[in-house]
């Protein structure tokens, strides 16, 4: 018994330290979808990674979801239905709860396709792959920074173009209150040191997907023209990242 629990406390310890592992310097790579084989040991650099000719999913765009009759009544805002909102350009979403997010990514079975679809190539080179499990969320407007607290975090536009903002997890001690809000939206006046923050701004568009190691921070901000604009994120998690997403 007592060297099942040492042996357990040294499994634990090795999954925290590769965890706590992360990028000191910005370095983005760049693949097409048809060398995805390559990713896993891409991702072993901790560098995000952008990939292009993705073949899209159909099931998170504003004419799949209008035609989905069961889901019509999603409630995506207060006394606002899913179909009342892509049924009229006059209603402007805030952002979702996770809860309501996630559920929508279930309902519309995203966890089950990215598992058949990602889940070997971002996992080929981990050990412990045998443990991890997805998790997505369904965003069906921009979203502020935020940090990635998953093994790998897969984000992917379906509507619309987008701007992701990175940022090395070191540059928020430069920020006041972050969590939530857009690069855009700090100044000089009230961020002294925003020169010294460090980012890199990315286009991402349908086709397009971004793969984001752990204690990353990112923001997906919609082009202004876009009226419907939807994205995913979907996270693959292994015990001591789905851990710190629940303590977060």
């Amino acid at each position: 018994m007592l060297e099942l629990c040492i042996c357990l406390v040294a499994l634990v310890l090795v999954f925290v330290f590769f965890y706590k592992q992360k990028a000191q310097e910005f370095r983005i790579s760049q693949i097409e979808y048809t060398q995805l084989s390559a990713l896993g040991d891409l991702l072993t650099e901790l560098n995000p990674v952008v990939i292009r000719g993705l073949p899209m999913p159909s099931f998170l765009t504003p004419d799949t979801l209008q035609k989905n009759v069961r889901l019509g009544n999603f409630p995506v805002g207060e006394n606002l239905t899913l179909k009342t909102y892509l049924d009229s350009d006059d209603f402007t979403l805030s952002a979702q709860p996770a809860e309501l997010r996630a559920t929508l990514a279930n309902d519309l079975g995203l966890p089950m396709w990215a598992s058949h679809i990602w889940f070997e190539s971002l996992t080929s080179e981990l050990w412990y792959s045998f443990c991890m499990n997805v998790s997505a969320e369904a965003y069906l407007t921009g979203a502020g920074l935020q940090k990635t607290v998953a093994g790998s975090t897969l984000i992917f536009p379906t509507s619309g173009t987008f701007l992701c903002s990175l940022l090395l997890e070191s540059s928020t001690q430069f920020l006041p209150t972050w969590e939530g809000r857009f690069l855009s939206d700090f100044t000089q006046a009230d961020t002294p040191l925003l020169h010294e923050v460090q980012y890199l701004d990315i286009k991402l568009r349908p086709g397009h997907a971004l793969v984001i190691p752990p204690h990353w921070i990112f923001s997906m901000q919609p082009d202004a023209s876009v009226k419907k604009p939807m994205f995913a994120v979907v996270e693959f998690h292994h015990p001591i990242s789905r851990l710190a997403k629940a303590l977060a």
